[in-house]
């Protein structure tokens, strides 16, 4: 059975931002002009499943969270696989817009995009009690309540690639500027968040972007489910702002073994990457950047007194 979905590898920068006016202060008076701003938009994610010998469905909503509107089938799936409601991407049936009861089809209404529906295969059954702890989030904060090395624990997470001496220096300290040349809404707005995966060789493979860190890292997480597979591999995650422990449990919920940030790590992000084994980078720049764990993984350098 074909999973009923609409990815797109690259979505229109012009659906996330809009144009307003501004006035722009300078020493010698005021400008009016016109600004590019991004977008910020609930999105309510509603869960239906069914039990091998039903045949009703049960429905409940997942979450209401506040994104960028785009790529929301990639963000949806990857918010799926973080919080191990699936596991593969065959365990969905369909993650489309929510349809109204008395229409046929999706609207063609925006409004309409913010309401989404995921149908779970028939027999995978979500953890009830793990879906009633779910409550409005906000773009800055992600799942709030989740944040303990247990909670990860209990997920199951994959195993992550153990090769060692793998990783370069210099590929490292040229993977933010990479990213920066490909975030097309930050350069519009300046108010976006980025989330970029590279491969061994230090190549970019996808870049998404959204106001909040943990939808920008769940929508690449999400689209690259739909069409690889990249846990247990040798690819590398960078993310624009700072590693929170939830940036470091969708990181190793996807199975990603390096994890690289231009921003500070928290001391349980820090924490939660020793427990997995996980290679924590932050504050990286083309000069360097400090690691936090997992140094095997990077090609050796002469230490320095």
């Amino acid at each position: 059975m074909s999973i009923k979905t609409s990815i797109k590898q690259f979505e229109d920068v012009n659906d996330a931002t809009t144009e307003l006016r501004k006035f722009r202060y300078i020493a010698n008076g005021r400008v009016l002009e016109l600004d590019h701003v991004i977008i910020e938009q609930p999105l309510q994610i509603r869960l239906l499943w069914q039990a091998q010998d039903s045949t009703e469905r049960q429905s409940q909503v997942f979450s209401i969270t506040m994104r960028t509107p785009g790529d929301d089938e990639a963000l949806i799936i990857g918010l799926m696989q973080s919080e191990a409601v699936i596991e593969h991407y065959h365990q969905l049936e369909s993650v489309l817009p929510e349809i109204d009861d008395h229409e046929t089809e999706p609207s063609n209404d925006k409004a309409s995009d913010n309401q989404w529906e995921v149908k779970l295969a028939k027999g995978v059954i979500p953890d009830i009690k793990s879906l009633e702890r779910y409550q409005v989030t906000y773009s800055s904060c992600g799942l709030c309540g989740t944040t303990s090395l247990k909670s990860l624990e209990m997920k199951n997470p994959p195993s992550l690639n153990q090769s060692k001496h793998w990783l370069s220096f210099n590929k490292v300290c040229a993977m933010p500027d990479l990213m920066r040349r490909a975030q097309s809404q930050f350069v519009q707005t300046g108010g976006s968040h980025a989330a970029a995966l590279f491969d061994e060789l230090g190549q970019l493979i996808d870049i998404k972007e959204d106001i909040g860190r943990h939808n920008a890292l769940d929508k690449l997480f999400g689209a690259s489910l739909a069409v690889r597979n990249i846990s247990h591999s040798q690819c590398c995650v960078l993310v624009s702002g700072r590693i929170s422990f939830e940036i470091v449990q969708k990181t190793v919920m996807a199975g990603v073994a390096v994890l690289i940030a231009v921003g500070a790590p928290s001391e349980l992000a820090i924490l939660a990457a020793k427990r997995f084994d996980l290679t924590l980078i932050g504050f990286t720049k083309q000069s360097g950047f400090n690691l936090y764990n997992g140094d095997w993984r990077l090609l050796p350098l002469q230490d320095r007194s």
